[in-house]
């Protein structure tokens, strides 16, 4: 029997982009994945196995790093290391998000999320995805989207956000998830009623413009309990917090050429599509609805849901 390997070529949501690719492999062909990942700690994928991949096991592997339908079926018989994020949509669109169900958060995580929500469990929530280290500003006064490999929103992007939030809904809270500390947003939490996931990382092996704090399986998992986000375009972490992972959670996020005297945000839902649609919306514009200075047509009453994390 082929076996499918998948080893930490990139972060934590990226490697999960692999999956429903791997599973449409196995279903064709009958291969046995096999995962080296730190974080299976933190979670399990059915139907998976965690082993080392070393050496050997590389040895005679096709390198899978762009999948198309053609090279799909090439690959029957063949041991593989799997590094594509994407492959034939008519194959990995209807399993979607099925394969995302095969993925269970550890119970001692869930009750760590729970535990961190529950004094919030009365009011209004809103998510903030902030994403530096390895996103980077190219103006720290204007949104830019063009040119720039992995843009990253301004701080004062989210400050003007969540005040025009608390201008509708003055009860709302905020869980902040990040890269990095989140204490290093201090304006964030001197302003807004802001929590985050008590959950330390005990992750460091991907260096510092990876490292975080939080434990990044955790921090994923309670960005997707809530009801409306403030979301990192581009970044598979907004992603599938927002469109795989729990419930569909309507996304706000900046349009290019954003300032602070001219917000400029928009509205993106994309609930069980896949990466590449979602990256394209953030770098083209695609499936974005421009909102008004109200942000209006978006409810901020709603409050977070957690009943899915033990499924």
């Amino acid at each position: 029997m082929p076996k499918l390997y998948i080893d930490e070529f990139v972060g934590i949501t990226n490697r999960l982009e692999t999956l429903p690719l791997a599973f449409a492999l196995k279903e064709a062909f009958g291969h046995t994945i096999i995962l080296d990942w730190h974080e299976l700690d933190s979670f399990s994928v059915d139907q998976t196995q965690t082993g080392k991949i070393g050496f050997w096991q590389k040895l005679g592997a096709a390198r899978v790093r762009n999948c198309d339908a053609q090279q799909f079926k090439d690959l029957k018989n063949k041991n593989l290391v799997l590094r594509s994020l994407d492959g034939p949509s008519d194959l990995l669109d209807p399993i979607y998000l099925e394969v995302a169900r095969k993925i269970h958060l550890a119970p001692h995580l869930a009750a760590a999320i729970k535990q961190s929500f529950s004094p919030y469990l009365k009011r209004p929530v809103v998510g903030v995805h902030v994403r530096h280290g390895d996103y980077h500003i190219e103006n720290p006064d204007r949104y830019v989207v063009e040119g720039v490999e992995w843009p990253a929103i301004p701080v004062w992007w989210y400050e003007k956000v969540m005040a025009k939030i608390v201008a509708r809904q003055p009860d709302v809270c905020f869980l902040l998830s990040s890269t990095g500390n989140p204490d290093s947003y201090p304006t964030l939490r001197k302003n807004f009623d802001v929590f985050t996931v008590d959950a330390p990382s005990p992750y460091g092996y991907k260096g510092a413009d990876h490292r975080s704090e939080v434990n990044p399986v955790a921090d994923l998992f309670a960005l997707a309990c809530v009801p409306v986000m403030l979301a990192t375009p581009i970044s598979g972490y907004s992603h599938w917090a927002a469109n795989v992972l729990g419930e569909p959670t309507p996304c706000i996020v900046p349009m290019p050429d954003a300032t602070a005297e001219n917000i400029l945000c928009g509205r993106v839902d994309l609930y069980g599509k896949r990466l590449p649609t979602w990256r394209a919306a953030g770098r083209e514009g695609s499936d974005t609805v421009v909102l008004d200075s109200s942000l209006s047509g978006i409810d901020f009453s709603q409050r977070a849901q957690l009943n899915w994390l033990s499924n």
